[in-house]
């Protein structure tokens, strides 16, 4: 489930990891609740029991105490709202890689349900957890508008000195001083097990921004700073370096200076690389998959849609879309056929973009299931748009069409 329902959350989990979670919280604090109960009932009750201390302390408690009591109910509902942002595959392999050196831990979790590990490692190891939530937030906006790729040095020895963080992290909030923001700074910087990359996250104060909003079914108006947040990763293997930053081509330069200076200690001169392209024009010819990709329960891949832009005037394009049915005529033979061209179809129109739909093989006489994605000469794809079981059989879907080297595709 996608979205967060704590009730639903509440019954997915287990109840001892659940008790050892809350019992360690500064929930505990303010909360009476039986856990002898029929395991089956926690989590209905437990539920109730939170919103019942809520009501009391706004009705009963003085203004510091309800204030306290509100400030750990939400910080309990958004630790376990966080916790469901990574009860996902993604997340249980780099807490599984973290958790490499700990063969007793590695075995334990290894048994449960993706939200028993999150929250086991939320809990007994904060780090590891901060570190996966900072990786993953970077990896679903990179190649975004805001993201950027260049190399460095490989190798670089990155100062972890407190100071020299927070002067970075100052100078860096400087450069948004012209869009409204403040002069307040946190940094984080964190490693990703997986591969040994190393993260900078910060947040500056954003400009003011009005809000409105309901609290207690009645309409208010508040004023409030956004932070805006700013994220750099180094790979010391190859250095490579990432960056999210706002601002344009002109902040990126800005921050990879500043990186430079504050954190490698020289001035280092990057070399941007390029979005890798996908060469869609491969498939003018036709769909043709170069693996099997049975194993995964592909029966068929075919061209739903399909973008093309005359080579003597890009500001144009032609958007061609066939039937979803398997037995029907592609995108690529509609456009040969309203097009009115054959042989010189290949130098007259490039493929700017194409939807790729995928057939899965259908199991005990049920309809066949399908899902299908975009894909982008420029080097992009709607890939991370789709469920975490279709996501790995799309990206071996383009690594078998060849539109790109192994390592892009899987970008």
């Amino acid at each position: 489930m996608k979205i967060f329902t704590l009730a639903h959350f509440l019954r997915h989990v287990s109840v001892s990891r659940l008790q050892v979670f809350t019992q360690a919280h500064p929930i505990a604090e303010h909360l009476r609740f039986d856990w002898q109960q029929s395991p089956e009932a926690i989590p209905g009750r437990l539920n109730a029991a939170v919103a019942e201390l809520l009501a009391t302390a706004k009705g009963q408690s003085s203004e510091d105490e309800a204030a306290s009591v509100c400030h750990a109910v939400f910080l309990w509902q958004d630790d376990l709202r966080r916790v469901h942002l990574l009860s996902n595959e993604a997340a249980g392999f780099e807490f599984r890689v973290g958790l490499s050196d700990d063969p007793h831990a590695l075995a334990t979790i290894g048994q449960w349900d993706a939200r028993d590990q999150a929250l086991w490692v939320f809990h007994e190891r904060a780090q590891l957890f901060r570190d996966v939530e900072l990786h993953l937030a970077f990896q679903a906006k990179a190649n975004g508008r805001s993201w950027k790729k260049h190399r460095i040095e490989p190798g670089l020895c990155l100062t972890a000195d407190r100071s020299q963080l927070e002067a970075f992290s100052h100078e860096v909030a400087k450069l948004y001083e012209k869009a409204g923001a403040g002069k307040s700074t946190h940094i984080e910087q964190s490693v990703c097990a997986s591969d040994g990359s190393i993260q900078y996250t910060i947040y500056v104060e954003g400009p003011v921004t009005a809000l409105s909003h309901f609290t207690e079914q009645r309409f208010h108006r508040l004023t409030t700073r956004i932070a805006l947040e700013t994220a750099l990763v180094y790979q010391p293997e190859t250095g490579d370096i990432e960056s999210v930053v706002k601002g344009g081509a002109k902040n990126h330069k800005a921050v990879l200076q500043l990186f430079s200076k504050y954190l490698a200690g020289r001035e280092i001169a990057p070399q941007r690389i390029g979005k890798a392209r996908y060469s869609l024009n491969e498939l003018r010819s036709g769909v043709a998959m170069h693996d099997d990709l049975s194993p995964l329960g592909v029966d068929r891949v075919r061209l739903r849609r399909a973008q093309l832009r005359p080579r003597t005037n890009t500001a144009s394009a032609i958007r061609i879309e066939a039937s979803p049915e398997q037995d029907q005529d592609d995108a690529l033979e509609l456009a040969r056929k309203k097009l009115h061209v054959d042989h010189l179809f290949e130098a007259e129109y490039d493929l700017d973009a194409v939807c790729i739909l995928v057939y899965l093989a259908s199991n005990d006489g049920h309809r066949a299931k399908r899902f299908s994605f975009e894909v982008y000469s420029a080097g992009s794809s709607t890939i991370k748009n789709l469920s975490e079981k279709n996501q790995p059989i799309a990206q071996a879907v383009l690594k078998s069409l060849q539109l790109a080297e192994p390592e892009e595709a899987l970008a």
